[in-house]
């Protein structure tokens, strides 16, 4: 990799840990700004701690009011020689041990909060990295202590894989409601089953990865709209098929949480091949796959000022942010220096804005494993993924959007500023559909309710009024394959109720009825009590019916 050269030097930067009284961090932020030239890193924390960059180490300050008022935390930090001199010479600091020459390679210092500093000269080690050997320690998990079950087919794994990571994601409840709707599809929910137990180990993988919603019982249309992504990507009847498309895309669209946990989950890569890039399972399959649903649509705005290239890689960027701290970025910017492709890390850039964005929605999905690692083998992935070395360029933009697919499509579903301004809208419906309303699969997927981008009228209809007599309603239904347009005759568009509607919906798509609703263009839901005519419901109209589940449904006691 040309680009940003090798990792020629064995640099210390791991995490290290302080804790202050809370009145004393602004106090010890200036002091270590003044004496170390110390940066700010992080002051997002939840708990008000502070990341500072002092040195060529990393400090956690957490607040924290001990029972004798006094801290007794210890730091060491390589530096060079000549910064050793000048610390010694500060008046702030007390040197512990008097005895040592200005020329000692090792001093012992204290700083007026009780600090207690090791000084030392930073040995250059001119050797590179072994992959994978930064481990600075192993987090508390438990080896997956399974072999696979014999005979189990790549697409009885992916189904496995899909749904632990939905379960993880959104709970429970997830689980609870897909039982729900596809009672005999998921014999491994089951508590017999003899997949049951591959099924749980795979949770344990995903929970190391990925947070659980703060949303998902916000509303009750929220685990709808998570059940209806699921089978979207799932394409049931594809995988029960054998179709190997089917499967890559779903192994397309874990790519990115199946890294680390081939990274960070402990025995993960004894039984798991690490996850292939989206343009290998092309090659391999000799067909294309769908688009990425964290790519941009085609129309992609200027509301960030940064191309589809660009935006690739703020978004890969913002997964490792994310995953691995922001000290990951003060990293990248010193190791990129002025590169045009990483000028949104700089907060004057006009990208800024967009990265930024992106961090804060990622976090929200990742769980934080900024402790584990130092941020040279952290670059060193990231730019593995990033660079191409034979081509000495960005990897194919595709790989990146399908790299954070996962992550981005969760953030996309929970926050919908981030959707509006950085969504997949050419998602939503498959252009087949806007000429010819018949059964074909749409690639609908509510993010949020945009019962407006599913509704095609023919602007040629001299009215919008219905004749009395039978009718043939179209709509646009979730089932375990995705969405599809369906044809529903009525006896009557003014006599008939909705209810008796939804009754012959469900005949079609074998799901209760009390789990689905009816949505119209101009009134939003329709009320099960009165006709279709009451609903304000206009000729030639597509209806959208989705799911929807009340808490108490899919709550577990």
């Amino acid at each position: 990799m040309t680009q940003f050269g090798g990792y020629d030097c064995c640099t210390e930067k791991a995490m290290q840990y302080l804790t202050l009284e809370p009145g004393k961090v602004p106090e010890a932020l200036k002091l270590y700004a003044e004496a170390f030239q110390a940066k700010l890193v992080d002051d997002s924390y939840e708990d008000q701690s502070v990341q500072l960059k002092i040195l060529n180490s990393y400090v956690l300050i957490t607040p924290w009011v001990s029972a004798s008022g006094s801290s007794d935390s210890f730091l060491e930090l390589p530096t060079d020689l000549n910064s050793i001199r000048r610390i010694r010479e500060d008046k702030r600091f007390v040197e512990i041990d008097r005895t040592s020459s200005t020329e000692n390679k090792r001093v012992m210092m204290k700083d007026p909060f009780g600090i207690t500093f090791l000084l030392r000269m930073e040995k250059k080690k001119m050797t590179r990295y072994v992959v994978d050997h930064g481990l600075l320690f192993r987090r508390a998990c438990n080896p997956i202590a399974f072999g696979f079950p014999q005979g189990i087919s790549p697409n009885d794994l992916c189904t496995i894989k899909l749904t632990a990571l939905f379960v993880t994601r959104y709970g429970m409840g997830f689980r609870k409601a897909l039982k729900k709707i596809a009672s005999t599809e998921f014999a491994f929910l089951n508590l017999n089953h003899i997949w049951r137990r591959l099924f749980f180990n795979f949770v344990g993988v995903y929970t190391s990865i990925v947070k659980p919603s703060e949303v998902v019982y916000r509303s009750c249309d929220f685990m709808g709209k998570a059940l209806e992504l699921f089978f979207h990507l799932l394409q049931l009847k594809n995988v029960k098929m054998g179709g190997s498309r089917t499967v890559m895309e779903v192994d397309a669209f874990t790519g990115g949480v199946d890294y680390f946990a081939y990274m960070d989950f402990v025995g993960y890569s004894d039984v798991m091949p690490r996850p292939q890039r989206r343009s290998v399972m092309i090659a391999q399959l000799g067909h294309t796959l769908r688009t990425p649903l964290s790519a941009p649509f085609p129309s992609w705005s200027t509301i960030f000022f940064v191309s589809p290239e660009v935006l690739g890689i703020i978004k890969l960027t913002a997964l490792f942010v994310a995953r691995y701290g922001k000290r990951i970025a003060c990293e990248l910017m010193e190791k990129v220096g002025r590169n045009p492709l990483f000028s949104f890390l700089d907060p004057s850039d006009c990208g800024f804005p967009c990265y930024n964005m992106v961090v804060k929605v990622y976090s929200k999905v990742l769980k934080n494993f900024e402790l584990v690692y130092t941020a040279d083998i952290v670059l060193q992935r990231y730019f593995q993924s990033l660079w191409d070395e034979e081509k000495d360029e960005p990897k194919d933009l595709d790989d990146l959007y399908s790299f954070v697919e996962c992550v981005d499509s969760f953030a996309q579903m929970e926050d919908e500023e981030f959707y509006h301004k950085m969504g997949s809208r050419q998602a939503y419906v498959n252009p087949l559909l806007r000429n010819s309303l018949i059964d074909h699969q749409a690639h609908v997927y509510p993010f949020h309710d945009q019962t407006s981008r599913v509704y095609f009228r023919d602007q040629t209809s001299p009215a919008n009024v219905q004749e009395e007599g039978p009718s043939s309603i179209k709509v646009c239904v979730p089932t375990l394959d995705g969405r599809v347009i369906i044809e529903i005759i009525v006896e009557s568009f003014f006599g008939g109720k909705v209810a008796s509607l939804k009754e012959k919906i469900v005949k079609v798509i074998q799901i209760p009825s009390k789990y689905l609703k009816l949505r119209g263009k101009s009134v939003g839901v329709l009320r099960d009590d009165k006709s279709l005519a009451d609903n304000n419901v206009e000729a030639r109209e597509i209806l959208t019916a989705t799911w929807r589940f009340s808490r108490w449904e899919v709550e577990i006691a």
